[in-house]
């Protein structure tokens, strides 16, 4: 169960209700740009991670951690980037 000072710590620590909310909304927008423009993105990046941030592909790769090096790297906001595996084959994910 989350207290009402828990919450207002977890807040705090990203910078408030305010800065959460954009964030939020930052990568919410780099989610849905991956599944309106997912055809297209498949026919440059089958198999393989992409990492979009405002509406655009920042980074891709066979691998996981090497698309997360490249955000490190380049000091993005990892916490607003939609990192997505992008396959025409079906998979389950857990996430």
């Amino acid at each position: 169960m989350t207290t009402k000072s828990s919450l207002a710590t977890a807040l705090k620590s990203v910078g408030g209700a305010k800065e959460f909310k954009r964030k939020h909304q930052q990568y919410r927008e780099s989610v849905y740009y991956i599944d309106a423009d997912r055809r297209n993105l498949l026919k440059k990046y089958s198999d393989n991670w992409v990492a979009v941030y405002n509406s655009k592909v920042i980074a891709h790769g066979k691998r996981y951690r090497d698309v997360v090096k490249t955000v490190e790297r380049e000091k993005l906001p990892i916490g607003e980037i939609a990192l997505k595996f992008l396959s025409s084959r079906k998979r389950i994910t857990l996430f």
